[in-house]
């Protein structure tokens, strides 16, 4: 039988940091993992926890790592690059898995794996932060009003000044690829800003953008609706510098231009306060429509991103922890119902009568 062993793979990182902080409370036998040795043992000096070298490239450190682990939450992004070989490292050590990432790519490549996952008798749950818990279980909660629904809209807001370094980087692999929907089932490529409008997200209207969010891949897996947009509030000044950028999509995706946004994301705050994390909400609407025109809405309110997702992925690790999982693929709601999210504290439905 497998020890009741958690890896927490980018430990260090700014969202694998609170983590790991988040974990280290427990009674959890917990692993911090990464490349970076000097950072793991400050680390794991600081959080009185073990901690393993161990590069993703490397098959061998990987099994080393996870053959006696029951579960790995991988926090170490842009996911596009890394969640293959630790997905694969799972398959082969019956290591149930879970990410933070928001990446429609991700999700829909890890989906394809399900009879893989499901045959070594685990879970691979992605999405496991503020992307995608809140949506995925709202999403949910709109179908269970409107089960004939046809078409899914949801937005968000946020209340940080800044994201994390490792945010930013995901978003900069992603520059120049445009946006996505999914129409009649299927994801399609769409302009960057495709879609702008005016929503009260749950603190007042505000200005939205269409963007490219892991519940596109999600919510439809969750739902089976076949039409969805996600949709993020922006400033109107940044929303035109969004649609500005569709005109040089090629230089964006050039080795060159990534390379010096890298650089110049390092030197960027590592992500908010902890006094902004405390103090810091996020706003959650969704909207259903069923063929005969008739609609049902939704809001949320929940803690900051980055402490709801240090919630959320720990919230996620005990119930597997405790053999509670669905082996194969699953999201959040396929695994754990739509009333997932409210069991983090802080979490509110701006609903009247919910």
């Amino acid at each position: 039988m497998k020890k009741n062993k958690w890896v927490i793979y980018g430990s260090y990182g700014y969202t694998g940091s609170l983590i790991a902080e988040r974990a280290a409370r427990s009674n959890q036998t917990v692993i911090l993992a990464g490349r970076d040795e000097k950072k793991l043992s400050e680390q794991a000096f600081r959080l009185n926890l073990k901690y393993r070298k161990t590069e993703l490239n490397n098959p061998d450190e990987l099994d080393d790592l996870l053959n006696d682990a029951k579960l790995v939450i991988h926090c170490a992004g842009p996911f596009i690059n890394t969640w293959k070989p630790m997905a694969d490292a799972c398959i082969r050590n019956r290591c149930h898995y879970i990410d933070i990432t928001g990446e429609v790519d991700v999700f829909e490549s890890l989906k394809k794996m399900d009879y893989e996952f499901g045959k070594a008798g685990i879970m691979a749950l992605p999405g496991a932060g503020f992307d995608v818990v809140p949506s995925d279980c709202l999403a949910m909660y709109l179908k269970s009003k409107l089960p004939d629904a046809i078409s899914l809209e949801m937005a968000f807001q946020t209340s940080r000044r800044l994201s994390s370094r490792g945010t930013m980087k995901t978003i900069s692999e992603h520059l120049g690829r445009g946006g996505l929907v999914r129409r009649d089932g299927k994801l399609i490529a769409v302009r960057s800003a495709w879609k702008t409008k005016k929503i009260d997200v749950g603190n007042g209207p505000v200005s939205v953008i269409s963007i490219p969010w892991g519940d596109l891949s999600a919510a439809y897996t969750s739902t089976g609706i076949e039409n969805i947009t996600v949709y993020m509030a922006m400033k109107p000044s940044d929303i035109r510098l969004v649609k500005v950028s569709n005109l040089v999509n090629p230089l964006l995706r050039s080795k060159f231009v990534r390379t010096l946004i890298k650089k110049g994301i390092e030197l960027q705050p590592p992500g908010p306060t902890e006094k902004e994390r405390e103090s810091g909400k996020s706003y959650f609407w969704g909207k259903v429509k069923n063929p005969h025109g008739e609609t049902a809405e939704m809001r949320l309110i929940t803690p900051e991103g980055y402490k709801l997702t240090a919630e959320s992925a720990c919230l996620i690790a005990y119930k597997i922890a405790s053999d509670d999982f669905k082996p194969g693929y699953q999201t959040p709601t396929t695994a754990y119902g739509k009333n997932l999210i409210f069991e983090i504290n802080g979490v509110k439905s701006l609903n009247q009568g919910e």
